[in-house]
Formats: structure tokens, sequence, C-alpha cells
């Protein structure tokens, strides 16, 4: 606590008329116990849970385009058709041979039965319609490779790079699926804080779009070693997953997002946000405290002038006067500081008019401050 004598020379000023009417008035509030939640904080990329590349099986000119990018689409649905006159009169020939071959091996097995013919006879024509039924299989898996189709639910992605006529070769990248519907993100945790993350905690997100995409996920991993110098991961950074259902669809894969892993609850004292101002890099509050209290060591400091001591000794002795006051604080949560160390539950700080105030000012509380 900083001794009011420091900051006294403008306590004469407001003395000079009567107290009860030049007092500044301000608002305060009691410190009591509210709960916190300690996060970790992380900005990384988002992924999708399925993101796949479109490429052909067979190599192909391109005569149909059947969906534009940013289309959704579903598994199996045909995205391109690629030349297929010669696959497909092959299939209508196998079939035509398939249907000939199963029409003569039921009639041979009708003839054997009525002992006209041999058992090897008929076995031949029944081989000869099974291999028959493989080639329309085969034929049919030939020609369904030149309908490039979606291998997962999706959206698809850019398709500018093939047009109409164009010649595509086999694994040749035409275009890729996501699947944004649920998204996941590696969070590089540094080492000292690592022990507090644990699978299945919650995680908040807010997107660095404009405006801002909010969501809420779950740590899915925690990697079971450390990054090292000349890995991949930054040295002594633990690498964390968590998944987040994209419930509004506006996140997307690739985007950078701002995580909070919450590792738990806690309960600290609390100090509002407006009642915090900083010196030197030092938060302190104004504590209002009765003047009985703290007129002994303002008379006790070599600081205040013996005008200024003898102004304050005519007040009555519960006038409310503000103290400044050193406070240890924890990260803002909720308009609100945990209170490390300076205060106790049941004190009074001010919350307004906090700049012009001045270690060992009488002030007047406002009636309903708590």
């Amino acid at each position: 606590m900083l001794v009011a004598s420091t900051l006294l020379g403008g306590i004469s000023g407001c003395l000079s008329k009567p107290p009860q009417k030049t007092f500044l008035s301000i608002q305060t509030s009691r410190i009591k116990t509210a709960t916190f939640s300690p996060v970790i904080e992380a900005i990384s990329p988002l992924e999708s849970t399925s993101n796949v590349a479109v490429k052909p099986q067979v190599a192909g000119t391109v005569v149909q385009i059947l969906a534009t990018a940013g289309q959704p689409v579903k598994a199996g649905q045909v995205i391109l058709v690629l030349d297929n006159v010669q696959q497909s009169a092959a299939l209508d020939a196998a079939r035509s041979e398939a249907r000939k071959d199963i029409l003569n091996a039921e009639r041979y097995d009708y003839l054997y039965k009525q002992g006209a013919v041999s058992a090897k006879e008929r076995d031949r024509y029944a081989t000869m319609a099974e291999q028959a039924k493989d080639d329309v299989r085969t034929d049919a898996a030939d020609l369904g490779y030149k309908f490039v189709r979606a291998p997962i639910d999706g959206v698809i992605g850019d398709l500018d790079s093939v047009k109409l006529g164009d010649y595509v070769k086999v694994g040749q990248q035409i275009t890729g699926i996501v699947d944004n519907s649920t998204l996941w993100t590696l969070m590089e945790i540094p080492a000292s804080e690592a022990s507090a993350v644990k699978v299945g905690q919650t995680v908040k997100l807010v997107s660095q779009s404009t405006p801002p995409v909010s969501g809420e996920g779950k740590v899915t991993f925690v990697s079971p070693y450390y990054g090292i110098t000349g890995s991949s991961n930054a040295p002594n950074t633990l690498m964390v997953k968590a998944e987040f259902p994209n419930l509004t669809g506006k996140l997307k894969t690739g985007q950078f997002v701002a995580s909070e892993i919450i590792t738990g609850n806690q309960s600290h004292l609390a100090v509002p946000v407006q009642a915090v101002m900083m010196q030197a890099q030092q938060p302190f509050v104004y504590k209002v405290v009765p003047l009985n209290k703290v007129l002994p060591k303002i008379k006790a400091s070599p600081n205040a002038s013996p005008k200024t001591v003898s102004e304050l000794e005519r007040l009555p002795a519960d006038t409310p006067v503000v103290v400044q006051t050193k406070v240890q604080l924890g990260d803002l949560q909720n308009n609100a500081y945990p209170v490390k160390s300076g205060l106790k539950a049941g004190d009074q700080v001010a919350i307004s008019n906090t700049s012009r105030l001045r270690s060992g000012m009488p002030v007047h509380v406002k009636t309903g401050a708590n």
C-alpha cells in the first residue's frame, strides 16, 4: 500500500470550500470471490477432417464437366466425364456376348438333364457363360473409370485447371473436395503450460476474419513427446489437437484462428477492470477506507504538510478516503481480474473518476455504490 502522503498536495485545494460540497463523488465495488477459467492461448490454422484430391484413374479427353467450383457434392457424384466411346462399345459387345453364352449354358444344362449331351459339354458352356459375365464386369469397370466421381461428401475446390477438350493423365489432380463440417487444428503449447492440458478439455476459438467467427470444440489428442531442435515443431513445445463441429459453416480449411484451451475453473477474489490503473507497469487500485484508519500514516509521513494534516483532522473520523494500493493480478476475464495479492474480501475500491483521484483524498461515495 502506498502511503497517502505522496500525493496530498491536491487535498488542500479540495478543502478550501465546505468539504461536503467539494468532495469528488465516486462509485465503488466490493471485492468478492468469482470463478475464473484459466486458459492457454494459441494461434494456428484449421484443417478439415476430410480433404481429398480428385484424380482420374485413367487418361482421356474431357468431354463433360458436370460440376462447378464451390458446389456441394455427394460421394459418388460425377464431376466430369472422359471420352468413353470405345469403352461403351466394348461393354455393349460384352453384354451381348454374355447374353448369348448364358442362353447356351441354360440350353446345354437342359439337354444334359435330358441325357442328350455329356457333362463335359454342359460344363464347357457354363464356363463360357461365367467368363462372359466376368468380361462384362471388367468392361463396366473400364467404362466407370471414365466418369470421375467425388470420393466423399463435401465442397468442390478450384476447377479452372480443367476445361472441355483437355487431355488429363492418370493421377493428375483436377480439383479437391473438402468436407468442412468438422475441423481440427494443431496448437503448439509451451512446455511450461503443457502439464495443464488434458484430452476432453473445452477449446474456444475465434477466427481472424471480419466479422470474427467463434466456435467451440474439445482437445482430442495430446502429443506424447515435445518438439526438439531440428524437428518441424518449435523446440520445447507440445502439439495439442482439437476438433470443432463447424455448426455455422463459416469456418474454413486453412483459416487461422485464435484458440483458448480452458484448463479448469478456479475461485479467486475479483476486482473489476474499471478499478485498475497502471503506474510504471505496476497495477494499483484506489481502496476506500475511513479517515481514522489512514490518518496516523499521513501524520507520520515527512511529506505531509501541517496544513493538510490540520484540514484532515477537522473531518469526521468516518470520512471516506481513497488510498492508492498496489495489487498483483492474474489475466483479465469477463471484465474482472483475479487478485493474487493486495486486497481482501470485502475491501471497497473506486470504479469511477479514478483518473481524478489522489492517494489520501477524501471522497463522497455515491448512494447505492457497493
